[in-house]
């Protein structure tokens, strides 16, 4: 064998028995990875999720008949009544279309809503829904959603019913909106009062009334003199205030709005704190 035949042996097996290399990057010699920003999605996924409780609430109010009834059907006839018997309260019309708003929302959205909680309470679905993922207040915003939204739209329906038969168009749409949103908003904030003392789907029939009586009470309290005449005890209880605002934004004319719309916020932010107190998740015998 040649000494060149040779030297080329030993360069074969020097490389032959060196170890193959594997490169193996270490954790810590990886490049760094490119930083990505997602958008928050939290609030994407509470707005879902209060849409996704709306949306069972509608389904489960168009399930109990009763509930539509008085929430859909009965401010709606009342309406149709009214506006084509001709019967008006005062001199124009937005005494009687204040009055039918008011009516509306004590049972479109005080007397649905707070039937609608016990119910979900008594079959323990709040108490289900508590424990997931879902903040607490965007589940009572789930759930109070529809009968808002419905009142509003009711309010609209019930403003187009009188103006169908003979009615003034509105002077200041916008307050009276206004009036029936807050009012809206007012009552639903009551419901979660009211459920407190509200055992059952089926109590709140009893439970809701007081509050039923004493707002139309001070509703008629406030028509029984004319707008401007109007004195602040007249103007402060919740059913004064909404019906000063509805019937102000309608008509025109004077009385004092700001007191209205002051004594509509004042009862709102008592109802949420007594709830924010008082309200409970599961029923009193779990």
């Amino acid at each position: 064998m040649s000494p060149s035949t040779g030297g080329s042996t030993r360069t074969t097996l020097d490389d032959t028995t060196q170890a193959p290399t594997t490169t193996k990057e270490h954790p810590t010699m990886r490049p760094a990875a490119t930083p990505t920003t997602s958008p928050p999605t939290g609030n994407v996924s509470t707005t879902k999720a209060i849409l996704a409780l709306a949306g069972s609430e509608v389904r489960l109010l168009l399930r109990n008949r009763l509930v539509a009834t008085t929430a859909l059907v009965i401010p709606v006839l009342m309406a149709v009544g009214y506006g084509a018997s001709g019967l008006r309260y005062g001199d124009g019309s937005g005494t009687t279309i204040a009055l039918m708003v008011l009516t509306m929302l004590l049972l479109t959205v005080y007397m649905a809503a707070t039937t609608s909680i016990a119910a979900r309470r008594t079959g323990l679905v709040l108490k289900r829904m508590r424990s997931g993922e879902t903040r607490e207040w965007a589940i009572l915003a789930g759930m109070l959603l529809p009968t808002v939204v419905l009142a509003a739209a009711q309010s609209v329906l019930i403003g187009a019913v009188f103006v169908a038969f003979g009615a003034d168009l509105p002077e200041n749409p916008l307050l009276v909106l206004a009036g029936a949103v807050g009012g809206a908003v007012l009552f639903a904030l009551f419901a979660l009062v009211t459920v407190r003392v509200t055992a059952t789907p089926e109590t709140a029939q009893v439970t809701t009334l007081p509050l039923f009586f004493a707002a139309l009470a001070g509703a008629f309290w406030t028509i029984t003199k004319p707008l401007d005449e109007a004195t602040t005890l007249m103007i402060v209880n919740p059913g004064g205030a909404i019906m000063h605002l509805v019937q102000g934004g309608w008509d025109g004319g004077g009385g004092d709005m700001l007191t209205a719309a002051a004594a509509l916020v004042f009862w709102a932010g008592l109802a949420y704190e007594i709830a924010k107190r008082t309200f409970t998740w599961e029923p009193r015998s779990s």
